[in-house]
């Protein structure tokens, strides 16, 4: 008796949960520091499903996207043997890609999908920001670069929708698609993607859609909840919250993208200037009105913040997504459900001729467990 009524006590007093984590947040008075704003563990909300009922599968929302550019050229350096088809197109990116892509369906069970593609080119909206912007990238490998077209095909051939938006990065299409996801009143969006500027993009307690991001790596699909960064391990790992991330990457600069950040604010400083202030525009009201005469550091970063208003702008439209794009052949959400249409049945024929066509005999065996969960 007493432990129902302690189970009843527990389910009638509900607490905020972010990832699967109590969420304790301190006033900003007692600043964010790791030891004030510490989650306390509770045991976690898996985002993996065993076995998923027909009905059950009908009326969840789980929504799978993938950062694909970021997912092949990972898969291309880790897979040193180089493979060919008869044919002599080199496919060991190719490979590792399609292997994510069907893990992540039999491990992570989403109901909708979408592999994100790059529609920059050289008149994206981020060059004509900023000329320089990613100017110190090398061009990928040739026999790489030739593995790209391949990707939408073999994508869609597995039941996965492909998607780009000319002129804009991956990242903006998948801000877009988190964004409908969360107006649909999806349960979980699972981003597989290495790029910290989707950072941003993670749920924090106000939610109720549960938004991470997994490293795209087999093991780490497999163990989600060790693997996963949320809110909580996005400020382990920056010093600031989601939210935050545009506005700290805007001070900081960012050398992979070739983002230049502000002389003399490094990550301690931007930490530190954003435990104060919710944003990079409210830190440069502060920095130039004289009659503040109280400033979070020393005078000269105040200095430094002051003069670089423009550059701090510049870097905050390269970091900020957006997310409200019009994607083409994109209408709604259902779009994306896995299997495009198809039934389980129709799926794994579907697939196991994509992976034929490339010849990756392998992965033919793990066809079959991908597509159960769908009706």
């Amino acid at each position: 008796l007493a432990l129902v009524l302690l189970w009843l006590h527990c389910a009638a007093s509900p607490s905020k949960i972010v990832s699967g984590r109590v969420s304790v947040r301190w006033p900003r008075a007692f600043g964010h520091s790791s030891s004030v704003a510490r989650k306390l563990l509770i045991p976690k909300r898996s985002i993996v499903s065993s076995s998923v009922s027909h009905a059950e599968f009908k009326s969840r929302k789980k929504l799978l996207l993938v950062d694909s550019f970021g997912v092949i050229f990972q898969q291309y350096h880790a897979i040193k043997s180089k493979m060919t088809t008869k044919d002599g197109l080199v496919t060991n990116g190719l490979f590792g890609f399609c292997r994510i892509l069907l893990t992540s369906l039999e491990h992570i069970k989403p109901s909708h999908a979408a592999c994100v593609l790059e529609g920059g080119g050289d008149h994206s909206t981020k060059l004509q920001i900023y000329p320089s912007y990613k100017a110190n990238r090398k061009s990928p490998d040739s026999d790489l670069a030739v593995q790209f077209g391949h990707m939408a095909p073999l994508s869609e051939g597995i039941g996965i929708k492909a998607l780009s938006k000319e002129g804009y990065e991956a990242d903006d299409v998948i801000a877009t698609l988190v964004k409908k996801a969360i107006d649909e009143g999806f349960e979980d969006v699972v981003i597989l993607s290495n790029d910290k500027d989707l950072l941003q993009l993670v749920s924090e307690e106000d939610s109720k859609t549960i938004v991470r991001i997994i490293p795209p790596k087999t093991a780490a699909i497999k163990s989600i909840s060790d693997a996963q960064m949320d809110a909580q391990r996005v400020y382990d790992k920056l010093g600031v919250w989601p939210k935050q991330v545009p506005d700290y990457l805007a001070l900081v600069g960012d050398s992979s993208d070739n983002i230049p950040g502000v002389p003399s604010i490094g990550p301690k400083s931007a930490q530190s200037l954003l435990q104060n202030f919710a944003s990079v525009e409210e830190m440069h009201e502060v920095a130039t009105d004289s009659s503040i005469e109280e400033f979070p550091l020393s005078k000269s970063r105040r200095e430094e913040v002051a003069k670089h208003r423009d550059r701090i702008e510049m870097n905050l439209a390269l970091v900020r997504l957006c997310d409200d794009l019009s994607i083409p052949d994109y209408e709604e959400i259902d779009d994306l459900r896995v299997g495009l249409g198809l039934s389980a049945n129709e799926a794994i024929n579907a697939a196991s001729k994509a992976v034929d066509s490339y010849e990756f005999a392998s992965l033919k065996k793990t066809i079959k467990d991908c597509y159960q969960h769908i009706p």
